[in-house]
Parts: structure tokens; C-alpha cells; sequence
């Protein structure tokens, strides 16, 4: 469960981020970047524009595609009514990209597993389109693709956009298969660009992204680097952290092999700020439901920060926070990263507590991050949010 807890979190921060950036760029919440409303919006203009002119007009929200619950989706407006044409060209496209894009995603997939005779020491991951003879297969890839479709697969005006036959003869062309295949096809091209966005800037294949074999290549390459210069390095990847199945996470390369000052910085900070995020995450919680006496007209929301008395209680912890770190709870280089004693002798600070600790301030963080972002755009509380 902590493995999974990991990777949803991870999930949701890419979809938070992605929300927050469609939104500064759009001017809409979450659900409108998915269309939803989007149809009885664009109907009713259509309506009084056919009213207006006596005739019926080409309706995109109307065509297939505009799937429930969500329906239209095209919150940038490439498609305009009345434009037909227009349309089939981007739905065309769309079509396309989709096809190639889930092709791209299984191919992600299998390639970190099969290699053809003769491609045994290409990457799995995008340098094989620069890497022999990666690219001679890439360049083959290419020309074979503009053969197919400016020669083989030429799209028929009189068809709908994407048709071209059933050479095989399964019988699979009809509503519900076109509907699924361009609904497949949309999920694949986010995925292929989150492949393609991670791989760039990690330089790992599609499975090595979820984890998969990480902890073996980093420690293969200290195994080696120690080999040759007959001494032991500090390995990241080896400390408290590196939790399993997903390995050591650290997909920027902050932690290097070696420099174990410089981890015992990041790991305090790390251990720091999840503490003062759990106190966080409860804390919006429980502001939502409790307030000491003299604070009742203070809101539960971010607006506590500059709303007397609300103001002074977050002085008074700014100030409390600076003394405690700075004065009380020092860093004993000597001890662990985040260990100031047991002043309660409750007899916990052990290896298994210690791990749990630095999870849960890592799904604190996340969580905290989350509130305070929704808090921005919505002007709720933590638990007005979840609709409490």
C-alpha cells in the first residue's frame, strides 16, 4: 500500500500541475478543461444562430467523439460551425496521431523487454533513434509511414475521416469500435508525450520510469566505479528512502554517488518539511472544525494568514519556528539526518518508524501542496474542497 500510495501521489502531482497550467491559460476549473457543459453551451449558440438564419448548420459538439459524461472537449475552439471541412481535417489527424500514439505506447513497453536479432545493444529508451542501428530502424519507420500514407491509405472525401476498409476482414468497423479507437487513441497520445516528456529528462526508457530495474542500474554503476578504483563510494541509492518496488526515486539527480554531505543536507530538509507538512494536512483539517476562542471570525481558508487575529497566531508560529530551528532543535552533525532525541521517551525512534516518518512528510507534502493550490483557485478550505 505504500508503494501505491507513492505512486498515486506521484500521479497526482502531474495532474494537479497540469490543471493549474490549462487553467492559467484557458481560464477554466478542472472539469471545463474536460468539456463538461461544453455541449449545452455550444448547442444553444447553435440553436439561435439556425433560428437566426432559417437553416440547419454543421454541428461539431453533435459528432461522434463528445463522449458522456464529459461531452465536447475543445476548449480552444479549432473547431468552428458550420465548418465541415474543417472539421474532418482535424478529426483526420486526430485519428491518426491517436493510431501512431498507441502503437508508441505499447512499443514503450515492449521495447524495454524484446529486442530484435541484431538491435541487442540499442537503448530502449529515445536515444535508439540516435544510436546504430536504432537509427536505420527509425529511418525505415519514417519513409514507411510516408509511403502508407501518401500512397496506400489515402483518405476518401465520401468515407468518414479515418476509414479505410477492413483489409483484414474482421468485421470490427462500426460505431462502438470508432468511438473506443478514438477514445484509446486520445489516452495514448498523453501517455506517449508523458513517455516521451519523462525520458527526456531522466534518460530512462518507459518501464524504468515506473521503477522497474532503477535500483539495479544505479547500483551496477557504483559496483563498477568502486571495482576500478578499489574504494567504496557513498550510494544514495543504498540509504533509508529507496523504498521498495519502486527503488530510489530521484529523477532529477539531485543525490550524487559520493557526495554524502551533500544527502545529508537534502535528507534533513526532506525529513523538515514533511514534518511541518503533516502538522499542515491535519492542521487543515481540523481549522475547518475547531476554533480557540477569540479566533471565531477568523476563516478557515489561507485568508486566516492576513485576517486579525489570525494574523498574529501566524506571527507568533513564523517566530516559534525560528527559534526551535535555530536555537532548540539543532542538527548534531555526529546523528542522523532529522534526529533530535526522544524528549518524550516514548521509545519509538527506531529504523521502522523512522521510514514510515519519512513517507508519510513525503504524501504530507504533496497533500499540503494540493491544499494550499486549491485554497488559491477556489477560495475554500481543506475539507470545503472534498465538500464538507
Amino acid at each position: 500500500m505504500r508503494g501505491k500510495e507513492l505512486n498515486n501521489g506521484r500521479m497526482a502531482m502531474i495532474a494537479a500541475l497540469g490543471i493549474v497550467a490549462a487553467d492559467i491559460f484557458t481560464g477554466k476549473d478542472g472539469m471545463q478543461q474536460l468539456g463538461l457543459g461544453a455541449i449545452r453551451e455550444r448547442t444553444s449558440r447553435v440553436a439561435l444562430r439556425a433560428t437566426a438564419a432559417n437553416g440547419e448548420v454543421f454541428q461539431p459538439a453533435k459528432q461522434m467523439g463528445a463522449t458522456a459524461p464529459l461531452g465536447f472537449f475543445d476548449p480552444v475552439g479549432f473547431t468552428k460551425e458550420g465548418d465541415e471541412s474543417g472539421f474532418r481535417n482535424l478529426r483526420a489527424a486526430e485519428i491518426k496521431h491517436g493510431r501512431v500514439a498507441m502503437m508508441a505506447a505499447v512499443g514503450a513497453v515492449a521495447q524495454h523487454y524484446i529486442q530484435f536479432p541484431g538491435f541487442e545493444g540499442v537503448p530502449a529508451d529515445l536515444a535508439a533513434v540516435t544510436t546504430a542501428p536504432g537509427s536505420y530502424g527509425f529511418a525505415a519507420l519514417f519513409i514507411l509511414s510516408g509511403v502508407a500514407e501518401l500512397a496506400i491509405w489515402k483518405q476518401d472525401d465520401k468515407k468518414e475521416p479515418g476509414n479505410f476498409g477492413d483489409p483484414l476482414g474482421l468485421g470490427q468497423y462500426n460505431e462502438d469500435m470508432r468511438g473506443k479507437e478514438l477514445n484509446n487513441g486520445r489516452m495514448a497520445m498523453i501517455a506517449a508525450l508523458g513517455i516521451v516528456a519523462a525520458d527526456i529528462f531522466t534518460g530512462k526508457d518507459g518501464m524504468q520510469q515506473l521503477g522497474l530495474g532503477a535500483t539495479r542500474d544505479r547500483t551496477s554503476r557504483v559496483a563498477l566505479r568502486a571495482t576500478a578504483e578499489k574504494v567504496e563510494v557513498f550510494q544514495p541509492a543504498k540509504q533509508m528512502g529507496a523504498t521498495a518496488p519502486l527503488g530510489f526515486f530521484d529523477p532529477v539527480g539531485f543525490a550524487k554517488e559520493g557526495d554524502e554531505s551533500g544527502f545529508r543536507n537534502l535528507r534533513a530538509a526532506e525529513i523538515k518539511h514533511g514534518r511541518v507538512a503533516m502538522l499542515a494536512a491535519v492542521g487543515a483539517v481540523a481549522q475547518h472544525y475547531i476554533q480557540f476562542p477569540g479566533f471565531e471570525g477568523v476563516p478557515a481558508d489561507l485568508a486566516a494568514v492576513t485576517t486579525a487575529p489570525g494574523s498574529y497566531g501566524f506571527a507568533a508560529l513564523f517566530i516559534l519556528s525560528g527559534v526551535a530551528e535555530l536555537a532548540i532543535w539543532k542538527q548534531d552533525d555526529k546523528k542522523e539526518p532529522g534526529n533530535f532525541g526522544d524528549p518524550l521517551g516514548l521509545g519509538q525512534y527506531n529504523e521502522d518508524m523512522r521510514g514510515k516518518e519519512l513517507n508519510n512528510g513525503r504524501m504530507a507534502m504533496v497533500a499540503a501542496l494540493g491544499i494550499v493550490a486549491a485554497d488559491i483557485f477556489t477560495g475554500k478550505d481543506g475539507m470545503q474542497q472534498l465538500g464538507f
